[in-house]
C-alpha cells in the first residue's frame, strides 16, 4: 500500500458526496451544512468545504478530509477508510504481502502444541491426583465445571518436567516448546517447564484459538500470577481474556464491561453476564482497545474499590504507567481515553465497586449489586476529577495550579463543546478559579523550558501541519514527551493523525523505533517529512522544545483564521441571498468561534493598544 494510492483516492472522491449518504446536507453558499452526526445538536453547525475537500463542525470540533471522516462515522482505522473509499472511487489498491510460508507454518505449529498443552493441562486437572489442589480452589472460588471447561481451565503439576516430558513423547522438540512459551531453556542446554503447580487459564484470541497461558500460583509462591512470555503468536498488551467468548453478547448489547483478572471475567460469565472481558491484569491498552471498537457505545471499566480511590487507578488515567511486561507496550492515559471517546463514539465509564471487594467477589456474593455498579458507572470525567480534586478541594495556590496542569489537558480533549464547558465550569466552581485559567493549563512538560534555551524560531520550511510532523520525525526522542499536545482535530492530513496516534502515549525510545520502522502506508510520507529537515544544521534539544511549541501555535492560528474566514464568506453569501435564518445562525458560529480567541493569540498588553480592537 503506498502513498500514491492515498493521493488517487483523494483525487477521486467528493467528500460532499460521500458525507451526503450520511448526512443531510443544505447548500449554503460555496459550502454545505447539515446536523453534525458526531454530537446532538438542533441548528446545524457541520459544515463541509467542497473547495478543500474536508468538513468541520463548529459545535464539538470534530473535523479533517474525507479519511478522518469515514475513520470517524464508520469506527475504522486509517487502513480500513482507505480499503473503503478505494473501493468507492475504483482504485486499486497493492495487496500486501502474505507473509512467507515457513512463517504461516511456525505460527500454525505455535497454535497447535498451545492446543495440545491446554489439553493436557485440562486432563491434570481433572482426571489426574496432581489436580486435586485445582479442583479445591475453584470449588472455594465458587466455579462450576461447565464453566471451567468452557473456559478450557487446567492444572500444572508440581514438577519441573511434566508438560516438557509429554509433548516430546508425542513428536514435540524442545526448542518448539520452548519457543510456544511453555519451557524455560536452562544454561546446560536442558529446559523446565514454565509453569509448575499452578491453576492454569488457557488465553485465546477472538477466533478461539489458544495462544499463551496465564498461571495463578497455589500457597506462596510468587509470582502469584504468571504468564506466557511473548512469543511469535502472543502479546499480553494485543489480547483481552474472554473476548472469543463475549463478542457476540458486546455486539448484542453495544456495551463491554473490562475487568482485571482472569477470575473476575469468569465469575462474570458464569452469572450471565457475558460482556464482559479481562485485560489480565494490567491498565488497558490502546491495542486492547481497537480489538472492542466495532459496534460499542460504552466502555465500563470495572475498578476494585482498593484501587479506585488511590494512585494506582490514577497512574493508569493520569500518566503512562509501567510497561507491560517484555512487551514494553505503553497504555492509556486520561487524555487518550478521553480521545478514545472521542473517536469511538464510545461512552468511557468507570464503575468503582463497594469497599473490599473485587469483581469476582461482588458477583458471587451479590449479583444484583454488580448489575447496579454496572448500570450506575461514573462518566470518565466524573471520576477522573472527582479522584484527582478529592473531597477538600486544596486551599494553597501551588497546589491548585498542580491539579490544573493535571486536570485542564485532559478537559480540552473532550470534543463536544457543551460538555466541555460543563467540565470547565465543574472544575472551576470546585477549585474557585476562573474558566479561563482551566482551559489555558498546559501539561507540566510544555513548561519546563530554561529560559537560556529559547530562541527565535527559523522561517517555516513548510506549513505548519508539515512543519510540526516534520519535527516529529526527526528527532522522535526529544519531541516524544510534547506529543500529546498537538491538537490532533487540527492535523487535516489523515497520515500525519495515524502517524501522531502511532507517537502518542510512547516513550522516547519507542518514539524512535516507529519513526524508524513505521508502517508501509506511512513510509513514504515520513521519508518526505525527514528530507524537509535534511538541509537544517545541528540544534539543541531546547531550541527544538521551542520550535515545537512555537509550531503548535502557528497551526492552531492557521485554523482558527481558515474557519473564521469562512464563516465570513458564508455572511456574504447569506446576506446576497437575503437568507436572513442563515445569517444570524452563521454569527451565532463565529461568536462561539470567537470565545476561543485567547486560545490561539497571546493576551493584550497592558500598555500597548492591542490591533485586534482596529476597525
Amino acid at each position: 500500500m503506498h502513498g500514491d494510492a492515498v493521493d488517487q483516492v483523494r483525487e477521486r472522491t467528493d467528500i460532499v458526496e460521500v458525507i451526503g449518504q450520511h448526512v443531510t446536507l443544505r447548500k449554503a453558499g460555496r459550502n454545505f451544512k447539515g446536523l453534525c452526526p458526531f454530537h446532538q445538536e438542533k441548528t446545524p453547525s457541520f459544515i463541509v468545504f467542497p473547495e478543500t475537500q474536508t468538513f468541520h463542525c463548529f459545535g464539538c470540533g470534530v473535523g479533517g478530509d474525507v479519511f478522518n471522516f469515514v475513520m470517524q462515522f464508520e469506527r475504522v482505522d486509517f487502513r480500513e477508510a482507505l480499503q473503503t473509499l478505494a473501493q468507492r472511487a475504483g482504485v486499486t489498491l497493492e495487496q500486501a504481502a502474505p507473509p512467507p510460508p515457513e512463517v504461516v507454518e511456525r505460527h500454525a505449529r505455535l497454535y497447535e502444541l498451545n492446543a495440545r498443552a491446554a489439553s493436557f493441562y485440562a486432563w491434570v486437572l481433572w482426571n489426574s491426583p496432581h489436580g486435586a489442589p485445582g479442583r479445591e480452589l475453584l470449588e472455594r472460588r465458587g466455579v462450576d465445571r461447565a464453566t471451567a471447561e468452557r473456559f478450557q481451565l487446567g492444572f500444572a503439576p508440581d514438577r519441573w518436567d511434566a508438560l516438557l516430558t509429554w509433548m516430546l513423547k508425542r513428536g514435540a522438540t524442545q526448542e518448539e516448546v520452548v519457543a510456544a512459551g511453555l519451557a524455560t531453556q536452562r544454561d546446560d542446554g536442558g529446559a523446565y517447564d514454565r509453569f509448575r503447580n499452578r491453576l492454569m487459564f488457557p488465553i485465546r484470541d477472538r477466533e478461539g484459538r489458544v495462544v499463551g497461558f496465564g498461571g495463578r500460583a497455589l500457597g506462596d509462591a510468587q509470582p502469584k500470577y504468571l504468564n506466557t512470555a511473548q512469543t511469535a503468536i502472543f502479546d499480553k498488551g494485543k489480547i483481552l481474556y474472554a473476548l472469543d467468548l463475549a463478542q457476540d453478547a458486546i455486539r448484542r448489547t453495544h456495551e463491554v464491561v473490562v475487568v482485571e483478572g482472569y477470575m473476575d471475567a469468569i465469575a462474570a460469565h458464569q452469572h450471565g453476564f457475558e460482556n464482559v472481558v479481562a485485560s489480565m491484569g494490567t491498565a488497558l491498552t490502546e491495542e486492547q482497545v481497537k480489538q472492542i471498537r466495532r459496534g460499542v457505545d460504552r466502555i465500563i471499566l470495572a475498578l476494585d474499590a482498593d484501587a479506585a480511590g488511590q494512585m494506582a487507578t490514577l497512574r493508569g488515567l493520569d500518566v503512562l504507567r509501567e510497561s507491560l511486561g517484555e512487551a514494553d507496550r505503553p497504555v492509556l492515559d486520561a487524555r487518550g481515553l478521553v480521545r478514545f471517546e472521542r473517536t469511538l463514539k464510545a461512552d468511557i465509564r468507570i464503575a468503582p465497586l463497594p469497599e473490599g471487594q473485587d469483581p469476582d467477589d461482588l458477583i458471587r456474593r451479590d449479583p444484583d449489586a454488580w448489575r447496579a455498579a454496572v448500570a450506575e458507572a461514573k462518566p470518565l470525567l466524573d471520576f477522573y476529577i472527582d479522584a484527582v480534586i478529592g473531597d477538600t478541594p486544596p486551599t494553597d495556590p501551588r497546589e491548585k495550579s498542580e491539579l490544573v496542569d493535571r486536570i485542564g489537558p485532559v478537559v480540552r480533549e473532550i470534543g463536544d463543546e457543551v460538555v466541555r464547558a460543563h467540565y470547565v465550569a465543574e472544575v472551576s466552581r470546585r477549585l474557585g478559579l476562573p474558566e479561563h485559567v482551566i482551559l489555558r493549563a498546559r501539561p507540566a512538560t510544555s513548561r519546563r523550558i530554561r529560559r537560556e534555551d529559547a530562541y527565535r524560531p527559523r522561517r517555516p520550511i513548510a506549513s505548519p501541519e508539515e512543519h510540526l510532523l516534520a519535527l516529529v520525525v526527526t528527532y522522535p526522542e526529544i519531541v516524544a514527551p510534547l506529543i500529546p499536545q498537538v491538537p490532533e482535530e487540527d492535523l487535516l492530513d489523515t497520515r500525519h493523525r495515524a502517524l501522531l496516534r502511532l507517537l502518542t502515549g510512547v516513550t522516547p525510545e519507542q518514539a524512535a523505533a516507529v519513526v524508524a520502522d513505521p508502517p508501509e502506508e506511512l513510509r513514504e510520507h515520513v521519508e518526505a517529512l525527514r528530507e524537509l529537515m535534511a538541509e537544517r544544521p545541528p540544534v539543541y534539544p531546547g531550541q527544538i522544545r521551542i520550535e515545537f511549541d512555537e509550531v503548535i501555535r502557528r497551526l492552531r492560528r492557521e485554523r482558527f483564521d481558515f474557519r473564521m474566514a469562512q464563516l465570513q464568506a458564508e455572511i456574504h453569501e447569506a446576506e446576497r441571498a437575503g437568507d436572513r435564518e442563515a445569517l444570524r445562525h452563521i454569527i451565532g458560529l463565529i461568536e462561539t468561534l470567537k470565545s476561543r480567541f485567547p486560545e490561539f493569540y497571546p493576551d493584550r498588553s497592558p500598555y500597548f493598544r492591542d490591533v485586534r480592537d482596529t476597525g
